[in-house]
């Protein structure tokens, strides 16, 4: 146990005197979370500008512009003459989509038959297609309602039965998890997983590719290689853990998003992953020749595993070797896992899989960093002696 904590001692004193693996490994911990929730900090879209070009002009297209306007989500600041200008005023970023009402739009309407109204919507800002496209639709099917309402009681029709006879049931959405729909509260709890397990998988593998570089080795005998390799790691599990306090704690105060608070559950699922994460680190720094090599390979396919989890991209979209992959990857159990503990207020049971495959990644990378020091070692001592 001594000499437990006497190598957890010397590694913390390496550690603070590497300086850009603090800089990952703290000051990234602490900026990167801000830094993320600054761009998703407004949730929803309201008031994205539009413009309606309205060909009829009519007390009908008014109530439609108008109706439109009252919106949440969109606000008519533009009224084109023609289709043209609207597109001018698209294109330079005056209006993020428009309306068109086409000439006879109320008569038609009247004499009982179906008009067309366009719209444009920028599809490459999805979030803003979405608030523009969902507001318009709602505008139409109210409004379609209300006429169809109408016709039935100039026939006689009592308003309720009328009402009752378009709309035989009522329609309640409830959103679960995610009350508000936005994006936010959706990404940025998976975010702030992937950037704990990045920056652990990151520091290590650049302190360890400083090693391979300068030929040191990990330490003085192979028979304390299995006792060094867990005590190095959990002094990045105990840092860690202190930094997971804060975040699933503290944080959600500050950025305002659901969290659950079922520490126990969230624990059990932190210590395996920071574990897994770290004997990964350990296990791949074998391949790193130069320190600078660990950083360029470890940050740029730091994209590719924030891809893997599937809650950027559905796991259903991607090929079922790159699923297979994305399970050795700690991160993609742990996000599963750590998302149904505190945004479904999941109890430990419903992550127990989640857990066990985390055990699992555990002890295999620990075997796999185990041989693969051991043979860094054998490298260097052939080196020296030759």
């Amino acid at each position: 146990m001594i000499k437990f904590l006497e190598i957890i001692k010397n590694e913390w004193k390496n550690f603070t005197h590497d300086q850009g693996a603090m800089l990952i490994m703290i000051i990234g911990v602490i900026v990167y979370p801000l830094f993320y929730s600054m761009p998703y900090s407004t949730e929803i879209i309201k008031d994205a500008p539009i413009g309606v070009v309205d060909y009829d002009r009519s007390n009908l297209s008014r109530i439609f512009t108008r109706n439109l306007n009252t919106s949440d989500s969109v606000e008519v600041i533009s009224t084109p003459i023609s289709k043209q200008e609207a597109e001018k005023q698209f294109f330079k970023n005056q209006i993020r989509g428009f309306v068109i009402i086409p000439k006879d739009f109320e008569k038609d309407i009247l004499r009982g038959q179906q008009s067309t109204v366009e719209l444009f919507a920028d599809s490459g800002y999805v979030i803003i297609y979405k608030a523009v496209y969902g507001a318009t639709i709602q505008v139409a099917t109210t409004l379609g309602a209300k006429i169809e309402i109408g016709k039935l009681m100039k026939k006689g029709m009592p308003k309720q039965v009328a009402i009752t006879l378009k709309q035989p049931f009522e329609f309640v959405q409830i959103p679960l998890y995610n009350a508000a729909g936005g994006y936010e509260t959706y990404v940025y709890p998976s975010i702030l997983v992937m950037i704990l397990h990045q920056t652990l998988v990151v520091g290590l593998g650049l302190m360890q590719g400083t090693k391979n570089e300068f030929r040191e080795i990990y330490c003085k005998r192979k028979e304390d290689i299995p006792l060094t390799l867990f005590a190095r790691c959990t002094t990045y599990v105990l840092l860690y853990l202190f930094y997971s306090l804060i975040i699933f704690l503290v944080l959600p105060a500050i950025c305002v998003y659901p969290m659950a608070y079922n520490i126990i559950p969230l624990l059990l699922l932190l210590i395996p992953m920071y574990y897994g994460a770290a004997f990964f680190s350990n296990t791949i720094s074998y391949f790193f020749k130069t320190r600078e090599s660990a950083l360029l390979i470890l940050v740029v396919t730091s994209l590719i595993f924030i891809f893997l989890p599937g809650f950027i991209w559905p796991k259903e979209a991607m090929p079922q070797i790159v699923n297979i992959f994305a399970y050795f990857v700690p991160a993609t159990c742990g996000v599963d896992g750590i998302i149904k503990i505190n945004q479904m207020n999941g109890t430990f049971w419903n992550v127990r899989y989640d857990f066990l495959w985390l055990v699992f990644l555990c002890v295999f990378y620990f075997t796999t960093a185990y041989f693969a020091i051991k043979k860094l070692h054998s490298k260097i001592d052939n080196k020296d002696n030759n």
